[in-house]
């Protein structure tokens, strides 16, 4: 039987004109930008002690972003960002993020980005803190239950 997760919504992208190239069109660079934000609030809102996660020695690091642009947002349009998270390994996972224009009810652009955590003091490869693992584990993509 197939489940669907948990999805974590950030409804506070507003496209203003600076965020638009020639054409008025959202420019791609902006989305990489944005999920860096929800991935910022994502942790900020669902680790009940992220500060203190920050100032362990283990560190997130992204390893990879993609980009899949689909319709185009311009200025004026709301965006609603999408995240779930999937290919959760030992030491990392992705974050998968839908950028759903709200004004015209289309998907705008879709980017997943690969992160990694390491030790800071030891420089290697080290475990998803716990408080991390259990969160993103309701925000898994379409996992697969028998």
């Amino acid at each position: 039987m197939q489940t669907q997760n948990k999805v974590f919504l950030f409804d506070k992208i507003s496209v203003y004109f600076k965020h638009t190239d020639y054409h008025g069109f959202v420019h791609p660079y902006n989305y990489f930008e944005w999920t860096s934000y929800v991935r910022e609030a994502f942790f900020q809102e669902t680790v009940f002690n992220f500060d203190e996660v920050l100032s362990r020695p283990i560190k997130m690091m992204t390893t990879r972003i993609m980009l899949e642009t689909a319709q185009d947002a311009s200025f004026g349009n709301l965006v609603e960002a999408r995240l779930s998270v999937s290919k959760i390994k030992r030491v990392s996972f992705d974050m998968n993020i839908d950028f759903f224009n709200l004004t015209r009810q289309q998907l705008s652009a879709n980017t997943t980005h690969s992160i990694v955590f390491v030790d800071s003091e030891k420089a290697s490869f080290a475990r998803i803190p716990d408080e991390m693992q259990r969160v993103i584990l309701d925000y898994q993509k379409n996992t697969e239950k028998v």
